[in-house]
C-alpha cells in the first residue's frame, strides 16, 4: 500500500482477514443496525443545499431488514398531524448543536424527516479500497449519497480540508435538463470536493458521471458495488469494478488545480501535505438520504409533473408540501429506500 493506513476500528463490525492480495480491516455486513458504529446525525440544519429533511436517530428512517440497512424518508404530517406542519414544532431531546424544527415566518415545519449515519467515532482510514454493495431509492425529489468527510479538517473547515463523494444520484424517474439530457436515476456521480471555504468550492475537475439511460435500467433497478480505490497516488471510483473517474496528483497539486495559485496573496493551505492533499488525511464514511433543496436546479424538466417550489420562493417548503399530490404517489417503503447491503474496507497487500 502507498503510504501509512491509519484506522479506528470497533471490532463488532471487523474481521481481518486476506482476500486476493488485499487485506479486509474493516465491514459491515448490516445483519443489525449497530448503533455503536453507526453515529446518527440528528439536526434540523438544511445544509449548504436547503433541504426539506429533519434528520433524527429513529428506527422508522433506519433499519435493518433480512441483512440489508434500509434509510428511508417518511413524512413529518404522518407522525404528528398536519397542522403541527403549520403551526407548531418538534423538540427532540438532543438537537445536537441545530436548531429543532419549527414553523416559521412564511414557511413550514420540515415536511420530511430522515438518517443520516457515519462512522464519525468508529472507523476512519487512510489509503485503501472500499466497496458498497448498495441499490439506490426511487421517488421524485428524493437525493441519497454515500460519501466521505475528514475525521479531523487538519487543514480547515468544509472544503479545505476535502469531501469524498462515492455516489450522489437524484432518484426521479423522468428527470433531464433543459437540453433534455437524463439527469434523474439513470445517471449517478461521483466528486471530490476541495476548496479554500464554501466560496471556493472546487468540484467540476474532479465530478465524473456514469449513465445507464441506454440499457432501460437504472440504478433503483437492482443493487450495484460502488468503488473507491484510494493511494497516495491516485483516487479512483468504480461502480461495479470498472472506473468511471480518476485523478491522480495534479501538476502543481490541488491548489493549482483550483486555480487558487491565481489569487493574489493566497497562501496554499496544503503546502505542509502530501501531494495528494488535501487527501491525505484519515476520512469516515456516511450514508444520508435527503429530499429536495438546490441539488434540484430550477430549470429542469420532471414527468409528469413540474418542480413544486423554485430557488426565489420564500416558502419552498410548504410549496413541495403543498403540492405533494405531484410526488408522493412515487414513494413507498421498498423503493424509496436506499438499500445498503455490506461496506467493505480492504488495505493494499
Amino acid at each position: 500500500m502507498a503510504g501509512p493506513l491509519r484506522a479506528v476500528v470497533v471490532v463488532s463490525a471487523t474481521l481481518a482477514c486476506t482476500v486476493w492480495g488485499e487485506t479486509l480491516i474493516w465491514h459491515d455486513e448490516f445483519n443489525t443496525l449497530d448503533l455503536d458504529v453507526w453515529n446518527h446525525l440528528v439536526t434540523a440544519w438544511r445544509g449548504g443545499n436547503n433541504e426539506f429533511e429533519y434528520y433524527r436517530n429513529s428506527r422508522n428512517n433506519s433499519f435493518v431488514k433480512d441483512g440489508v440497512l434500509y434509510l428511508r424518508p417518511t413524512l413529518t404530517a404522518d407522525e404528528y398531524g398536519e397542522k403541527l406542519l403549520y403551526t407548531g414544532g418538534i423538540y427532540y431531546p438532543d438537537c445536537n448543536m441545530e436548531p429543532c424544527i419549527s414553523a416559521a415566518g412564511e414557511d413550514i415545519v420540515l415536511p420530511v424527516q430522515s438518517a443520516r449515519i457515519r462512522t464519525i467515532n468508529s472507523f476512519s482510514f487512510l489509503h485503501g479500497r472500499l466497496e458498497v454493495r448498495a441499490k439506490m431509492p426511487r421517488g421524485d425529489w428524493i437525493w441519497p449519497a454515500i460519501w466521505m468527510k475528514p475525521r479531523y479538517n487538519e487543514y480547515g473547515p468544509w472544503p479545505s480540508s476535502g469531501e469524498i463523494d462515492i455516489i450522489e444520484v437524484r432518484s426521479n424517474k423522468k428527470l433531464t435538463n433543459s437540453a433534455g439530457v437524463s439527469q434523474g436515476i439513470d445517471k449517478m456521480g461521483a466528486t471530490l470536493h476541495f476548496g479554500l471555504n464554501s466560496s471556493y468550492n472546487i468540484w467540476r475537475p474532479t465530478h465524473w458521471e456514469l449513465s445507464i439511460e441506454e440499457t432501460g435500467r437504472d440504478f433503483s433497478d437492482d443493487f450495484h458495488i460502488f468503488g473507491l480505490e484510494w493511494t497516495a497516488d491516485y483516487i479512483n471510483f468504480t461502480v461495479d469494478g470498472k472506473t468511471i473517474g480518476s485523478r491522480g496528483v495534479p501538476p502543481g497539486g490541488f491548489w493549482h488545480l483550483g486555480g487558487f495559485d491565481k489569487i493574489p496573496g493566497a497562501t496554499n493551505i496544503w503546502a505542509d501535505g502530501e501531494p495528494m492533499a488535501p487527501f491525505d488525511k484519515e476520512f469516515f464514511i456516511i450514508l444520508n438520504v435527503a429530499v429536495g433543496g438546490n441539488f434540484f436546479p430550477d430549470g429542469w424538466y420532471n414527468s409528469p409533473n413540474p418542480k413544486p417550489w423554485n430557488s426565489s420562493t420564500p416558502h419552498p417548503l410548504k410549496d413541495f408540501w403543498e403540492h405533494r399530490d405531484w410526488w408522493l404517489p412515487t414513494w413507498n417503503l421498498e423503493d424509496s429506500s436506499m438499500r445498503v447491503d455490506y461496506i467493505r474496507v480492504y488495505s493494499y497487500a
